[in-house]
């Protein structure tokens, strides 16, 4: 019984390896993507500081970069959850035949 749960673990985990490698370019991508929009919205904060002014321009650039921080950070976190829900499943399962 111990080996067959022993199994199940390498074999979720195997899963959630092959898993978290199929989607690695997705992620990096999002995290780029992350990335360049808070460089953004640095930039756009310095302008605003710098210009003591605010014009559509600016705010264009504030609410599209933390719009786009926010929906690659969901998709990120989206995709971890879902990953994590696996192995959950798979303890609770193995959890309950004990």
């Amino acid at each position: 019984m111990a080996d067959d749960k022993k199994e199940m673990v390498n074999m979720a985990l195997d899963a959630l390896d092959r898993l978290l490698r199929m989607f690695q370019v997705e992620r990096i991508v999002y995290l780029l993507l992350t990335a360049v929009s808070f460089v953004m919205l640095l930039f756009a904060g310095y302008q605003l500081i710098a210009d003591r002014a605010m014009d559509t321009t600016a705010m264009v650039a504030v609410f599209g970069s933390t719009g786009l921080v926010t929906a690659s950070s969901a998709r990120v976190s989206h995709f971890f959850h879902r990953a994590f829900t696996l192995v959950e499943g798979l303890i609770q399962g193995l959890s309950k035949h004990e």
